[in-house]
């Protein structure tokens, strides 16, 4: 088995072996020498860095302008008909989080302009306004004019994303209660997922039927990181570290799979592995999780993590790959064949949002390590995604498309055929942009990696 992805690894920096006896991280620096980065997708990376901000600012973000960013009640629709108008006016917990996190970064990332600052500011408010619902919990719905549609329900995913919002709005805008309400929000989701009763319903992602109650998951795992990562350092304290500590251990020692090479989906409430179905992964977050790490790997300047998430991660997309249409899957991936699923990964969907996840991690690799694999990967997910995912309407992509690149409506998921991504996209976007910009200002030479 290869050992670049069985690796184990540590908190304490201490070289550590997989289950099956391979050589330490430590000995692999897995760092290529800085050579120029030429090109990547077929394109200069001013070509590149220039085709993103064009397909960003130019074709995406207008989009929004028509008709989902309420600018009468506030807050953002996200269930649109192709022309950008609005099909179904109802505002959705989640949608809010992400829109506030991403008016909020562009604002901060991107040159200050004030429309950014309006928008983020117009969507926060709305949401502080309508949708919180008291001891760090939200309404998960509510009318176009702020009126709750259902009551605070215990979902701990929607909290995290509002409180990853707030904490860019802070950061744009130094605001110390949108701090407060973070660490509140993010307490509140962390306790009620440590319950053996909370009903997570996640589980409902992936072809096992499984009860919910106390389930961990993979996707509560990557988000948690995801916000904790992004946390102001000069606010972190002992509870927050713990909690980064926490997470990030779950997604390489607990979730991750040494003997399949996979990073399973679903775990019992005590970590214990699920019987029967210790073998599936849910490919999109599996691809998420990866490039998190590698962030969070950046963050803490751990270049034995930063090698063996990379590492991992390539092994990921190579098995969920269409070797035959192209794309990565993003439903479940089989280890074994069970009654009602084919061993190996489920193709008949792919996920917008998870060709985006796989660019992210792609071109984090390239860019702090230039290895061809990650350009090599990159082009061909890029290939696929420009190939079949947008709408009818330049820079907006579909949901979801089949083998064959026709759409497909998510409906076994309850999502409805005009909604519309305000998140995922944007912030590949966004994240890529940053990247080209930071290998060009080092004269297209990777980054070193911070010590």
């Amino acid at each position: 088995m290869d050992a670049t992805w069985a690796a184990g690894w540590r908190f304490d920096g201490a070289p550590c072996t997989d289950l099956l006896g391979t050589a330490p991280v430590t000995q692999r620096t897995g760092f290529a020498s800085p050579e120029p980065l030429a090109e990547i997708a077929g394109m200069s990376l001013t070509g590149l860095r220039n085709d993103y901000h064009d397909r960003l600012f130019r074709q995406y973000l207008p989009y929004w302008e028509h008709g989902a960013i309420d600018r009468r009640h506030g807050g953002i629709i996200c269930e649109l008909n192709v022309d950008g108008s609005v099909s179904n006016s109802v505002k959705n917990i989640w949608y809010q989080g992400r829109g506030i996190w991403v008016y909020s970064f562009l604002h901060n990332q991107f040159g200050g302009d004030p429309k950014w600052r309006d928008t983020a500011n117009m969507i926060h408010d709305f949401v502080l306004r309508h949708m919180y619902a008291g001891h760090g919990r939200w309404h998960e719905n509510v009318s176009q004019n702020g009126v709750p549609i259902d009551g605070a329900l215990p979902l701990v995913l929607s909290g995290l994303y509002v409180a990853e919002g707030l904490l860019e709005h802070y950061r744009a805008f130094g605001n110390r209660g949108d701090l407060a309400l973070a660490r509140e929000t993010v307490v509140t989701a962390a306790r009620q997922y440590e319950s053996p009763d909370y009903n997570n319903t996640m589980s409902t992602y992936t072809v096992a039927t499984v009860p919910a109650r106390g389930l961990r998951t993979l996707a509560h795992s990557l988000v948690f990181l995801r916000v904790l990562s992004q946390w102001p350092e000069e606010d972190v304290d002992d509870e927050i570290e713990s909690a980064r500590d926490e997470h990030l251990d779950a997604i390489m020692n607990r979730f991750w799979h040494p003997g399949y090479g996979i990073l399973t989906e679903m775990l019992l409430h005590d970590y214990a592995r699920f019987p029967r179905y210790e073998g599936c992964m849910y490919s999109g977050h599996a691809l998420a999780a990866m490039w998190i790490v590698l962030h969070e790997a950046v963050r803490r300047k751990n270049r034995d993590l930063f090698v063996l998430a990379a590492n991992r991660f390539r092994r990921l997309i190579e098995i969920s790959w269409d070797d035959v249409f192209g794309g990565c899957g993003s439903e479940d991936f089989m280890v074994f064949e069970l009654p009602e699923h084919h061993h190996g990964q489920r193709l008949d969907i792919k996920t917008m949002w998870a060709q985006c996840e796989a660019m992210i991690g792609c071109m984090t690799v390239f860019e702090y390590t230039g290895h061809a694999w990650a350009k090599e990967w990159y082009s061909r997910i890029r290939e696929f995604a420009l190939r079949t995912m947008p709408c009818e309407v330049a820079g907006v992509w579909r949901q979801a498309v089949d083998r064959l690149g026709n759409d497909h409506v998510r409906a076994e998921y309850g999502i409805s055929d005009k909604r519309r991504d305000n998140y995922h996209q944007a912030r590949y976007l966004m994240l890529n942009l940053q990247s080209l910009e930071r290998m060009l200002k080092n004269q297209a030479v990777p980054i070193p990696f911070p010590e």
